[in-house]
């Protein structure tokens, strides 16, 4: 008979109560008794109770494992191959067959000879050798024409070009330098407002003038660091048109010329 924990229990539970109950009754019987030597103390071994042996499950041998057949090999898959394209070379063009057709045969006529064709002797004609000098008239001289008068060309030379040396063009263009710059004098302005505040400056004008004295287009080539000068100078060339024209030698070998001229703006 195997027990269940719980019943061993149970049991621990009421050998302990059986115990603890004789310690509690026996002194009280051996108090009613006459005093007789104390009784050896009774060893109380409090043992555990053995645990139970539970009961070991059959075990189940496992099953044997059966092999895993080879899975079977799956054919390759066929690889399609290109089928080859088959060129096909383009035929000749037929060649256009002639029949030769055999000429009608004409119904064979007889030859005729033909007659002989007889050229008449061509006239003789009396030899130029034969002929005597004497019988022939005497040969007369024409008259020569007249001789035609031809008419006399009269050819008029180009007057020539006047070619001057560089020597000579820049002393033309100095000389006509120096009169521009005498006529501009005659309209420079002092600026009311620079010359209140005492600035002064010198202003590079370079202007391009025909033969005629017009100004083409000038500008300041070297500013005198002061805008009210700079303006003046230019407005002085604005009034000063037209310039005096180009001389008779300058003007034939020049049609316009570019001048530079410093306009001074002194206080003293």
């Amino acid at each position: 008979m195997i027990l269940n924990p719980m019943q061993w229990t149970l049991a621990f539970a009421a050998a302990l109560t059986t115990h603890a109950l004789a310690v509690v009754l026996v002194p009280q019987d051996l108090s009613r008794r006459p005093s007789a030597p104390p009784p050896r103390p009774v060893l109380v071994s409090l043992a555990t109770a053995p645990a139970p042996v539970l009961p070991t499950p059959a075990v189940t041998p496992p099953a044997p494992v059966r092999p895993t057949p080879p899975l079977a090999r799956q054919p390759e898959p066929e690889v399609s191959q290109p089928t080859p394209e088959v060129v096909v070379p383009p035929q000749p063009a037929p060649v256009p067959t002639t029949v030769k057709q055999e000429p009608l045969t004409q119904p064979s006529v007889a030859a005729v000879n033909p007659m002989p064709v007889t050229t008449p002797p061509a006239p003789s004609r009396p030899s130029t050798a034969a002929v005597s000098n004497d019988n022939r008239p005497p040969a007369q001289e024409a008259p020569a024409p007249p001789a035609q008068e031809v008419p006399a060309t009269v050819t008029t030379a180009a007057a020539p070009t006047p070619v001057l040396d560089n020597v000579d063009l820049a002393q033309l263009r100095s000389q006509y330098g120096k009169t521009a710059h005498r006529w501009l004098n005659k309209h420079k302005r002092y600026p009311r407002r620079a010359q209140y505040r005492g600035e002064e400056g010198t202003v590079l004008v370079t202007f391009v003038v025909n033969r005629h004295g017009e100004v083409l287009n000038h500008e300041v080539e070297r500013s005198s660091g002061n805008p009210l000068l700079d303006k003046e100078a230019l407005a002085m060339i604005k009034r000063a048109q037209p310039l005096p024209g180009f001389s008779d030698e300058l003007a034939k070998v020049k049609d316009t010329i570019t001048v530079r001229v410093k306009v001074p703006f002194k206080l003293h």
